[in-house]
């Protein structure tokens, strides 16, 4: 038997389209709060968006006789029909946020236009409860509470409220950034954690990150036929082991696009190793008519009525800025480069070798052959004894070990050998005792921005563990007062930054990030290429 909804019934069905975290929820109100017009938005958190949601804003408001259609789903003041659907200019325009969020929490809405006093309506699990008048001064303040009491299965599959308040974190920073002409305040339990003034893109993004981010920023301003792509990319020391700082935007909308992330990878491919990222904060600006934003219901995906072309513009306009070396490439100016190569005899005085024990290149087409052959060989150099001279081992070009032995030579990789020492040790002291830390003559103090300081606190364990001695400092701050024994002065926070990265892409402190963390430190630790050696 066909039975029709109920509209309350409906309205949680069409929520699990647009509100499945406090993240969503947040989303949404914020477009409502941009879409009116705010100057300074503020939003207040409790147990990371979990317990309760605030968010006060300065805009237009809304009028009492709004209130309550505003709770109507498809209700909205952005369409009026279907021509409007192919040039819309407002971040939300189906009307299903309200109804949606109200069916599945409790939910107050205060609000008051300019000519009008305010009003407030209550809201409980899709359930009108009151309209009455509001002390409210100005603009709107929405509290949502008690998410997803009344629909248990979508409450259980949220995570913890770490990972759902680093969530909110990113959508904050991806809505911040794009909207730099309002103030945005962001508070979790109390405490501040974001309070951002009215400024440009540049400083913008200063605010959001670290304030020396300013130097590694390389400007895009690219424009072709109805396109035009502009913000920012960032130099080769922000390139990270994660996607987290990448920001897009399309006529000031966040959204997400493969396509146009992998032209923006295609034009770092020849400065940056498989797994890297870049960092941008980019802006494509075009008519409305040359895109479609009604993909889905949570309004992050796009589709353009020509990808290809737009494609080729972003690769263009972000190949042509980074053909500047000499701000693509950190300390380029200071980089020497050899002009000739000091060649010098190594002053080996060996006996003759035998025939049978030379290694050389041969004709055989014979595979079984040419085994017998190398296992021969290779028995002849396990033989040998392995007494070497302090004066008969030398360093060329500063980055091979050289020796002779009966044989023939070895040739060592000095940082790939040291590299696996410490590896092994540092496994060692991840999975026991821990290693001893140095102390530093001048303490580091280590910024992260609020999403990076959240992963760190997880972390610290593991990274005291291999030698680091750090406490927190501040908001977001660390200072190290000792770092792992082999680790280089001034390496701290670069090795920090990596094992944060790979933690990121998991979450999970298991055996493969364990060996991530070893592996970081020895490679960070490790002689390098290029580095003289005493005898």
């Amino acid at each position: 038997m066909i039975k029709k909804l109920s509209s309350n019934l409906i309205n949680q069905i069409a929520a699990g389209e647009v509100v499945d975290d406090p993240k969503s929820i947040i989303k949404e109100l914020l477009e409502n709060s941009i879409d009116a017009n705010s100057k300074n938005i503020e939003i207040i958190l409790h147990d990371g968006g979990l317990s309760k949601i605030i968010i006060n804003d300065d805009g237009i408001g809304i009028s009492k006789s709004d209130l309550s259609q505003a709770f109507e789903r498809f209700a909205t003041s952005k369409l009026e029909n279907l021509k409007d659907l192919s040039n819309i200019n407002t971040l939300g325009f189906r009307g299903e946020a309200l109804p949606s969020i109200a069916s599945i929490s409790e939910i107050t809405l205060k609000s008051k236009t300019s000519k009008d006093m305010g009003n407030e309506i209550k809201f409980s699990f899709g359930k009108k409860v009151s309209l009455k008048p509001s002390n409210i001064e100005e603009g709107t303040s929405i509290e949502i509470k008690n998410i997803f009491n009344n629909v248990p299965a979508r409450k259980k599959f949220l995570k913890s409220e770490n990972y759902e308040y680093r969530k909110i974190l990113n959508l904050f920073k991806r809505f911040a950034l794009c909207n730099y002409n309002i103030s945005f305040k962001l508070i979790n339990n109390g405490k501040v954690i974001y309070d951002l003034q009215k400024v440009n893109l540049k400083s913008r993004i200063n605010s959001l990150f670290t304030s020396d981010i300013e130097k590694s920023l390389i400007n895009i301003s690219y424009k072709k036929d109805n396109y035009q792509v502009s913000g920012y990319i960032g130099n080769l020391s922000l390139v990270k082991t994660s996607r987290r700082n990448q920001f897009l935007y399309v006529n000031n909308r966040p959204i997400n696009n493969l396509l146009i992330n992998t032209s923006i990878y295609a034009s770092y491919r020849s400065l940056i190793s498989r797994g890297e990222y870049p960092f941008f904060v980019l802006f494509l600006s075009v008519h409305n008519s040359l895109l479609d934003i009604n993909v889905h219901p949570k309004k992050e995906e796009v589709r353009f009525t020509n990808e290809l072309q737009i494609q080729h513009i972003f690769k263009k306009s972000i190949t042509t800025a980074l053909k500047d070396i000499s701000h693509t490439i950190p300390n380029y100016n200071n980089i020497n480069f050899a002009d000739e190569l000091n060649i010098e005899e190594l002053p080996f005085n060996s006996s003759l070798t035998k025939n049978d024990e030379i290694l050389s290149m041969t004709d055989n087409k014979n595979f079984h052959d040419n085994i017998k052959n190398a296992e021969f060989r290779l028995m002849k150099i396990k033989d040998d004894n392995f007494v070497l001279e302090k004066n008969n081992i030398w360093q060329i070009h500063n980055k091979y070990i050289i020796t002779e032995i009966l044989s023939g030579l070895i040739i060592i990789d000095q940082h790939v050998a040291h590299e696996r020492i410490l590896y092994e040790s540092s496994k060692r002291a991840l999975e026991g005792d821990g290693m001893t830390s140095q102390k530093l003559l001048f303490p580091t103090i280590i910024g992260f921005d609020a999403e990076e300081y959240s992963y760190l606190l997880e972390i610290i364990y593991y990274l005291k563990k291999i030698g680091f001695d750090l406490r927190e400092f501040g908001d977001n701050k660390v200072i190290i007062e000792g770092a792992p024994n082999n680790l280089p002065i001034g390496k701290e926070e670069e090795t920090i930054q990596e094992i944060i990265g790979q933690y990121t892409k998991t979450s999970n402190a298991n055996s493969a990030f364990i060996e991530y963390m070893a592996s970081t430190y020895a490679c960070k630790a490790a002689i390098k290429a290029g580095d003289k050696l005493t005898s």
